[in-house]
């Protein structure tokens, strides 16, 4: 048995250990038998075995396969499996929110909304596999409350998982009244009674988290020391002070850069004139904003195919949904759920979140923000980027490289405008209204997990900067709280891929294409910057180029 074939036997029988202990993971990756049926335990015993098992993963490599007989491609694949026990190790033993943020439909909630709208069986079996985990919740909802018999939730965190807590019924009620007359009577019946019996364990769980408050500790800062650490392990090649520096570098150019855009549109208007009528210029009702949503993800496809920008196999779909009311305190806009490693077909659904007041549906649902927005998460943004990069490696989705998977999309916007995808001036201004939205998160992120700025003045700066409401900068902040490192992704990230661009460009030549550069990205689009660097570096040496 060669090197190579004794790696893959390895991955493939610990990546099934792993499905085996989170079948909840295993049907976000496709596969669905038997584990759409089975709940993960929910304490932190799971968690800490997870992590067992992955260093585990890692010593079996390095005492039973020799590194440097492996292909380059494996060798790419056992320098992910480091990187996800490097990252995860620092998730459990430096960040623990899986023992400070006591929301316990986070996951879950989730999974059920993956399995009513992913189209991979038919939907008489789905509704069976739901039923089947509905059943089983609330022995994981108790599970989970272990977590937190010593350890003290974080007041913020506590909050949001109450609003989660309130918000998990509205979906329960909604795969029942969206299974009805597709499914059996007595199927449906059995639902619509596993519902119902949740209703008294929810409401157990939320009285559970209400009288956590107050004894919740008000402190959820990294620390500069640890989010430097955070970015090490990252491997992003920079630390805090100049990625701020970055940050603050952009802000100015891009704000100047919107003024000019401004005096085109309106001259004699002011940014936040200029922003209005552009915001007033929206779909009349939500459901219009939907509809205009998809019409923009079907053109930016049929653009990307007619001018070879990349590749874009026929079969892979992309639906748009509004966002389930459990899932919209933590997803203030839109995002995407991307389809499932194993699945047969590449499906995706594109989430938007149905603002409270209809007043602030211009904010990010006009009619120049809607190409932009489909361009970020649909084609060729996040969902193209997902269905191609699963159809490589699964030990690579691993990985997790937030600056790639983020920056592309953020790149994919400047790339589609450069193409005259995007060729309205509201359309460019709202672009760049976006981007100093991402230069204010690269501040933001690492001011507030430093522990420089406040919630408060996080919140003030998306308003004033970004022209952001109030609604939706205090939902984003309470996530960038959640994720340290996370926000600063996006600008980051475009910024890393727009300086390999300029290198690959300039290690090719005239033999450079828009399309090789795009589909190695996509193709890799879960690994960190300094490893999709090594993958373009094996590529070209294939080529013969240096």
């Amino acid at each position: 048995m060669t090197e190579d074939e004794k790696f893959e036997k390895l991955n493939t029988e610990m990546f099934q250990k792993f499905m085996n202990k989170n079948p909840h993971y295993a049907t976000f990756f496709g596969l669905h038998d038997p584990y759409d049926w089975q709940m993960p335990n929910g304490s932190s015993k799971n968690v800490l075995e997870n992590f067992e098992l992955e260093k585990e993963w890692i010593d079996r490599a390095k005492k039973t396969v020799k590194f440097d007989k492996l292909s380059s491609d494996h060798k790419i694949d056992w320098k992910v499996l480091e990187h996800f026990y490097e990252l995860d190790s620092f998730s459990i033993n430096e960040h623990r929110t899986w023992e400070t943020n006591p929301d316990a439909f986070d996951e879950m909630g989730g999974v059920f909304f993956v399995m009513l709208t992913r189209d991979y069986a038919p939907i008489g079996k789905r509704v069976e596999a739901i039923v089947a985990r509905l059943e089983k919740l609330p022995k994981y909802i108790e599970e989970f409350r272990t977590r937190f018999e010593k350890s003290k939730p974080v007041k913020l965190w506590t909050e949001v998982a109450i609003e989660s807590c309130q918000q998990i019924p509205g979906l329960f009620q909604f795969i029942v009244s969206a299974t009805k007359g597709t499914v059996s009577d007595e199927l449906h019946n059995r639902l619509t009674k596993a519902v119902m019996n949740l209703q008294q364990p929810v409401k157990q769980h939320l009285e559970w988290l209400q009288a956590l408050l107050p004894i919740t500790r008000t402190e959820w800062t990294l620390g500069k020391e640890k989010f430097d650490k955070l970015l090490r392990i990252r491997g992003l090649d920079m630390t805090a002070e100049e990625i701020h520096r970055l940050g603050v570098k952009y802000l100015q150019e891009l704000k100047e850069k919107r003024a000019k855009l401004a005096k085109q549109i309106a001259p004699g208007k002011g940014i936040s004139e200029v922003r209005e009528l552009i915001e007033a210029k929206t779909p009349n009702t939500f459901e219009e904003a939907l509809k205009a949503t998809k019409e923009a993800m079907e053109n930016s496809r049929e653009f990307i195919i007619k001018n070879d920008l990349a590749t874009v196999y026929p079969d892979d779909a992309l639906h748009v949904e509004e966002t389930p009311g459990f899932m919209a305190p933590l997803i203030p806009f839109a995002a995407l759920i991307g389809g499932g490693k194993f699945d047969k077909r590449q499906e995706g659904i594109y989430v938007v979140t149905r603002p409270k007041e209809v007043a602030n549906l211009g904010k990010h649902l006009n009619h120049a923000s809607i190409p932009n927005t489909a361009v970020h998460e649909g084609f060729p943004g996040h969902f193209l980027q997902s269905a191609m990069s699963n159809r490589g490696s699964f030990v690579r989705l691993l990985a997790f490289g937030t600056e790639v998977i983020e920056g592309w999309a953020h790149y994919c916007e400047e790339m589609m405008t450069e193409h005259g995808f995007i060729k309205s001036l509201e359309s460019q201004f709202m672009k760049v209204n976006d981007g100093i939205w991402r230069a204010v998160r690269i501040i933001v992120d690492i001011k507030l997990s430093s522990g420089e700025m406040s919630i408060e003045e996080a919140v003030d700066m998306l308003m004033k900067e970004a022209g952001m409401s109030k609604e939706g900068a205090v939902a984003e902040v309470r996530r960038y709280t959640l994720t340290p490192g996370y926000p600063l992704s996006y600008l980051l990230g475009k910024h890393l891929i727009l300086k390999l661009r300029d290198d690959i460009k300039k290690r090719m030549g005239t033999n450079f294409s828009q399309k090789f550069f795009h589909d190695t990205i996509t193709a890799n689009g879960e690994l960190p910057i300094y490893l999709l660097k090594e993958v373009f570096n094996m590529k070209l040496a294939e080529l013969g180029i240096k």
